[in-house]
């Protein structure tokens, strides 16, 4: 882990006023979120760098060899505090118990003229209830929001995870409520990211199966879900012959960092060659790689990543 220092980012006091503030004033967070400063289309900044930090919600907590990491609230929202206050970065997505943090918190700093989620991307995510290692890991309800809380909290966009396993019939209950979920975004017309991924059993849950045929296949699935793909975009993992998988969409796509630790130099290479690849890609939706980083703290990742992005720069 980087020498990152949640003490001088979001000190103790100010992290204690969450809680009162929650407690005195349950609606302040949505009050905050009724005067944010949103962008005035979602792609403002073409292509995207946002943080992914909706893992908590799913109880997935490690971030390198810290089986618990995640758990830390204070320093948490401190790296993501920290990251949000830079322009090489255009968002966050979360579960809506860290939106309202984040949302409190920057009503707070506003009072000094520090908020830090104006002209940010706030993206909720909406099905976190297949835990991992759970008998039910790949029946993957909506337990988060729906369109008419991103509408009432001015989200400005919904994302789902789609893990499917061709021999579980679980996966097909999955399936379903990401096509629901299409058409709930649709009805309010704001983008929805959907993170197709294949996956095989492990004995202790599931891993990802990158082969590209398999990832290719869900894709295409994927593109096909709800009433209409007008709204659709797709997350996936940066895997071997991606020029096959970029092309077997139309659907603008963000590049996903995954749980497993790089070194800075090849994350950022293989971010580099994803946006090389063709017009589809438009981003990136990165957590643990950029929020707890091996080799960086997590500003300097954030904007590396970000100028990697916006300027095919890797010397960052």
């Amino acid at each position: 882990m980087s020498s990152f220092s949640k003490e001088k980012i979001l000190p103790s006091n100010l992290f204690a006023r969450i809680t009162e503030t929650r407690l005195r004033n349950p609606g302040y967070a949505l009050a905050v979120a009724s005067g944010r400063v949103r962008r005035e289309g979602f792609v403002q900044t073409d292509p995207l760098n946002i943080v992914a930090a909706d893992h908590p919600a799913r109880g997935s907590l490690k971030a390198g060899d810290d089986a618990l990491a995640m758990a830390d609230r204070q320093d948490l929202l401190g790296r993501l505090m920290q990251i949000l206050q830079s322009d090489w970065v255009d968002g966050v997505l979360g579960s809506m118990d860290i939106v309202e943090d984040l949302l409190i918190l920057h009503g707070l700093k506003s009072e000094a003229g520090e908020g830090f989620l104006d002209n940010k991307l706030l993206i909720a995510s909406l099905n976190r209830g297949g835990l991992p290692g759970s008998a039910w890991e790949l029946d993957d309800p909506m337990t988060g929001p729906n369109a008419s809380t991103c509408v009432q909290y001015g989200l400005d966009a919904a994302k789902m995870l789609l893990r499917v396993h061709m021999d579980d019939e679980r996966s097909l209950n999955t399936i379903r409520y990401c096509a629901d979920g299409i058409r709930d975004m649709n009805t309010i017309d704001r983008p929805i990211f959907i993170e197709p991924l294949p996956v095989v059993p492990t004995g202790n849950g599931y891993r990802v199966d990158a082969d590209p045929e398999k990832l290719i296949q869900l894709m295409s699935v994927c593109s096909a879900l709800g009433d209409s793909s007008r709204n659709v975009w797709l997350k996936i993992p940066y895997t071997e012959q991606f020029d096959r998988v970029v092309g077997s969409t139309s659907l603008p796509m963000v590049i996903l960092g995954g749980g497993k630790s790089h070194s800075k130099e090849e994350f950022l290479e293989n971010i580099r060659r994803a946006m090389d690849t063709g017009r589809q890609v438009r981003g990136t939706m990165i957590g643990r790689n950029m929020l707890y980083p091996k080799d960086s703290g997590p500003l300097e990742m954030a904007e590396s990543i970000g100028k990697v992005v916006r300027q095919k720069d890797v010397s960052a």
